[in-house]
């Protein structure tokens, strides 16, 4: 547990900050970025198939760092998952400056855009308790707990993260208390003490959701709450967007769960799932961020450090890219505001959330 002072709020980098970190972009890159691969999987991690077919295959669609990546499913149990995943030295080139650091400042607004959804994970708990403690695991900055605390008010929220957002989080008093690691590593800390705790777009990310859950049961006291939301490979969004379907967010998501399989693993660790909901969990976005990857493979930002070094005419050809751009990401997301009670009432939407009691 890590206790800070106050602290403002970040401000974007600066040139000289996307030109210093150049070097040592440059030396990995060197290397190759295949080294970043582990051996490809012939059988599903989450039920051991044999019966795979391919996906989807794109490249990092966002920050335009090199690399291609596929996702397969398994024809049995329709889990979907990167295949071959990222390594560790892989996780940690990929995720560099994204979430902190040179991407932490876009990242953070991209949070800071969803008071609605935030709001409506916290009333999800509020017919069957009203937490005293509360842990959100993966939970960045805090954004959800900031926005959870006015449905909660009386609701102590604690935050767990790898990154050093959950510091900034602390510092601007969204979190009580903060835990900066791997969740595996901090079960001593964190077990038993906390009434709800809750992973938001958090079990995609991991290598292996399966032990993830294994250590969630150690951590959830019995008559405790566990929710969970993720995106829904099932969605028929995903058939829409193709390989710009918001979810892939390749390179990081490294699983996708189909819903029965998560009631499933949850049952098979003593939890009793008491509310699932799929239109609630929807994040109407996918057009918007479709459009968005559109622009950065058109015009990436010239000053990011894995790209070749800046021309004039890249910085041209930017500013030209981005005297429209805002427009159309302003059609987008009205587009997608418009189509959400559509995609709900068809298919139920991007995602789902299940909430969970620890069984007595």
């Amino acid at each position: 547990m890590t206790t800070l002072e106050p602290n403002p709020t970040p401000v974007a980098p600066s040139d000289e900050d996307f030109a210093a970190a150049r070097p040592w972009y440059a030396a990995q890159m060197a290397a190759g970025v295949e080294r970043f691969l582990e051996p490809r999987l012939d059988t599903c991690p989450w039920c051991g198939s044999d019966k795979l077919r391919h996906r989807v295959t794109t490249g990092d669609l966002l920050q335009r760092k090199p690399g291609t990546f596929h996702m397969d499913e398994c024809r049995v149990c329709k889990h979907v998952f990167q295949n071959p995943r990222l390594n560790i030295d892989g996780l940690n080139f990929y995720y560099r400056d994204f979430y902190d650091g040179l991407g932490g400042y876009i990242t953070e607004q991209i949070f800071a855009a969803h008071t609605e959804v935030y709001h409506s994970r916290a009333r999800m708990v509020t017919p069957f308790l009203t937490p005293r403690h509360w842990l959100d695991v993966g939970t960045g900055y805090g954004h959800f707990c900031k926005d959870a605390k006015t449905v909660l008010p009386d609701t102590v929220f604690d935050g767990l993260d790898m990154g050093s957002g959950v510091e900034d989080g602390q510092q601007r008093g969204w979190l009580t208390n903060i835990y900066r690691g791997q969740l595996p590593d901090l079960v001593d800390e964190v077990a038993g003490k906390y009434d709800v705790v809750s992973m938001h777009h958090y079990l995609e990310h991991v290598r292996d959701p399966r032990a993830e859950l294994d250590v969630v049961a150690r951590i959830v006291a019995p008559g405790k709450y566990l929710l969970i939301e993720v995106p829904d490979p099932t969605s028929f969004t995903a058939k829409m967007y193709g390989k710009l379907w918001t979810p892939y967010y390749q390179p990081q998501h490294q699983h996708l769960i189909p819903c029965r399989n998560l009631l499933q693993a949850l049952a098979e660790r003593g939890f009793t799932p008491v509310r699932v909901q799929r239109k609630e969990a929807h994040l109407p976005v996918d057009l918007t961020c479709a459009v968005l990857s559109t622009v950065s493979r058109i015009s990436p930002d010239p000053r990011y450090p894995w790209l070749p070094e800046p021309t004039a005419a890249d910085f041209r050809r930017q500013a030209r890219v981005w005297k429209v751009t805002p427009k159309l990401l302003k059609w987008a997301w009205y587009a997608d505001q418009w189509m959400a009670p559509l995609i709900k009432a068809f298919d139920g939407g991007n995602a789902y959330r299940v909430l969970a009691r620890r069984n007595v």
